[in-house]
């Protein structure tokens, strides 16, 4: 997990500094920015995984283990085990290709139309998130549709 982190960190920082450069972004006024993309690279994408456990799927036997970690305010393990078995959930609505093509679509819209920093960095964050994810799995072989993986890095590379 701690992997993980640095490595969304690392992600985070690379794009979001760069984005800072070519945007001349300079004044501490802009910290919504940044704090929206920490929400979208680390909380965005677990509430798909929450919203499976509460909404789609409570019956699973591991959906009533966080459900009982959580009632027992035992967080730190619910989120463990909710990281430990993010493989079982293969069903996640935020991760089809149809809800990303749709998400893709609303970034445009959200950076070209909203006037909140935060709002930015919150799409631009999470559709960090969903192009490191398409990654791992194009890399791990696990999905093999290189024409949406060069679509979505190429619609990225256009959110600069």
């Amino acid at each position: 997990m701690k992997k993980e982190i640095i490595n969304h960190l690392i992600y985070f920082a690379a794009y979001f500094v760069f984005l800072t450069l070519i945007n001349s972004l300079y004044s501490l006024n802009f910290w919504p920015l940044y704090i929206g993309g920490l929400v979208g690279v680390f909380i965005m994408p677990n509430l798909d995984h929450l919203l499976h456990i509460w909404v789609f799927q409570p019956q699973e036997l591991t959906s009533q283990r966080v459900l009982a970690l959580f009632k027992n305010k035992q967080y730190k393990d619910a989120m463990m085990l909710l990281y430990d078995t993010r493989e079982e959930r293969k069903d996640l609505i935020f991760h089809t290709m149809l809800f990303q093509i749709i998400f893709t679509v609303l970034t445009f819209w959200v950076i070209s139309s909203s006037g909140s920093l935060f709002a930015r960095g919150l799409v631009l964050g999470y559709l960090l998130s969903l192009v490191i994810f398409n990654l791992k799995k194009y890399i791990a072989k696990t999905e093999n549709n290189f024409i949406w993986m060069s679509l979505a890095l190429f619609i990225f590379g256009l959110m600069l």
